[in-house]
């Protein structure tokens, strides 16, 4: 195979560990942005979330596509329920200063670790992909499942940056971050908002 080629498989190999990790940085500058709290413990809620899916994609027999959505619908719940009552339990309670919230998350971040070794192992297992198209090139067939992961990534960053700019969420999220006194001042629920960001 000539190097355009190697180039054009590198590049798409490329998007997809950007498209996952950009979808991690996501959740990140969402908290980092809003709540002005660094949350050390981000990885460990994007693994629990792995974790979770998982399990539920390996409870469900069948059609390895029925495990996939069952997955896509449970794992965000769960892990975002674990993330809302940490925010009640831990980050409230702090006032959100922001020292005290960095140590507080590196603390969840043990706790989630530490339960995952215990109840899943260290071993990586994959949830099997809904489907297994491939796309053919003239050099070499790709993953459409790899390429519907990058759509996907794309399709939620603009998602997200449409609610933060183009509705009545989006501002309220904006003002609280820009001054949550005055958010107060205006009736904004600030703690609410601040739950649920951490949860989304």
């Amino acid at each position: 195979m000539a190097f355009g080629p190697h180039l054009l498989l590198a590049t798409l190999e490329g998007l997809v560990t950007a498209a996952v990790l950009a979808l991690t940085a996501l959740g990140l500058s969402l908290v980092f942005g809003v709540m002005r709290v660094v949350n050390v413990a981000h990885g460990e809620f994007f693994m629990l979330g792995a974790v979770v899916a998982w399990g539920v994609a390996s409870f469900v027999t069948g059609n390895p596509a029925l495990g996939f959505l069952a997955a896509l619908v449970v794992s965000p719940l769960v892990v975002g329920a674990v993330a809302f009552m940490s925010e009640r339990l831990v980050l409230r309670r702090l006032e959100y200063n922001p020292e005290a919230t960095i140590v507080a998350t590196i603390g969840l971040l043990y706790l989630i670790q530490q339960a995952a070794l215990t109840f899943y192992g260290p071993e990586a297992r994959p949830v099997e992909a809904p489907f297994s198209y491939r796309i053919q090139f003239p050099w070499f067939g790709y993953s459409g499942y790899k390429l519907f992961v990058i759509g996907a990534s794309i399709a939620l960053l603009l998602a997200v940056w449409l609610v933060l700019t183009r509705t009545r969420i989006g501002l309220v999220m904006r003002a609280t971050q820009i001054d949550r006194e005055m958010g107060r001042a205006f009736a904004i629920p600030v703690e609410r908002v601040y739950g649920g960001v951490f949860a989304l």
